[in-house]
């Protein structure tokens, strides 16, 4: 580990058990290669999802970039987001990310983050029912299924690595109510299954719009294995949010 590294405050934690290991870097001098490096070690070495890392940038409160365990880097994270801003207990700002940028609330009992719903983009994928990609941050394929238990969500998520550059993430979700959906996400960089995906979340909010053809006025649920997100449009801006009691940290030593 470098000199700067050494510097750095670092965490481990879990929001919605998506895990990550987190470092603050402001005020040292870290370049990407240097992040890149030590996320393809520390990844495997903590048994994390994720790493985080937490800068300075002119004009925000912070920024954050994500790295994966091949050492590549991630345009966004959702639950990476309301993980580091609990952390910091930052209930309102705005962070810069590889993807652009989001607004944070907060109150006692919830985090969450607000990204512009013009970054998003939408696509059928050959005319397939029930299925498209959604880019919300990160690149989704999203399934919507009435059997949720016999989705092969694995096999899909390592095919569709292969017809997407730098990969894309898979989620499959499943109609409760109009209200309520289960998801599940296989993650690109991960190269498996997550127990959540904030991104997947929002992506997953945008394509039931498409699939159903109806904006939703109350928050939209969807329940993973890890927790539960709650998805809703505010103006030209779609809002994640989870409880604080889906989220831990704690300092490594």
């Amino acid at each position: 580990m470098s000199i700067n590294f050494d510097k750095a405050k670092k965490y481990i934690g879990s929001c919605c058990g998506n895990s990550f290991i987190i470092l603050d870097c402001r005020n040292i001098n870290v370049d990407k290669q240097q992040k890149s490096d030590f996320s393809k070690k520390n990844i495997i070495k903590y048994n994390v999802d994720s790493a985080l890392f937490i800068g300075d940038v002119k004009g925000f409160d912070i920024s954050i970039e994500i790295f994966e365990k091949d050492g590549s880097e991630s345009d966004s994270c959702g639950n990476g987001l309301l993980l580091v801003t609990y952390l910091l207990g930052l209930n309102k700002g705005k962070v810069k990310m590889k993807g652009g940028s989001v607004i944070i609330e907060g109150n006692s009992e919830k985090q969450a983050i607000l990204i512009d719903i013009k970054l998003s983009d939408v696509k059928e994928i050959n005319s397939e029912k029930n299925c498209l990609f959604i880019r919300v941050g990160e690149p989704h394929i999203i399934f919507l299924v009435g059997d949720f238990n016999s989705f092969d969500l694995i096999a899909t998520g390592e095919k569709l690595q292969r017809n997407y550059l730098g990969g894309v993430n898979v989620d499959v979700i499943k109609k409760i109510d109009d209200l309520h959906f289960l998801i599940k996400t296989y993650e690109r960089g991960v190269f498996n299954e997550t127990k959540s995906c904030g991104t997947g979340s929002l992506s997953s909010y945008v394509a039931i719009s498409h699939f159903y053809n109806k904006m939703y006025e109350y928050p939209v649920e969807f329940k993973s294995s890890g927790g539960i997100h709650l998805v809703s449009k505010i103006g030209d801006m779609l809002k994640l949010e989870t409880l604080k009691k889906f989220c831990e940290i704690k300092a490594l030593d």
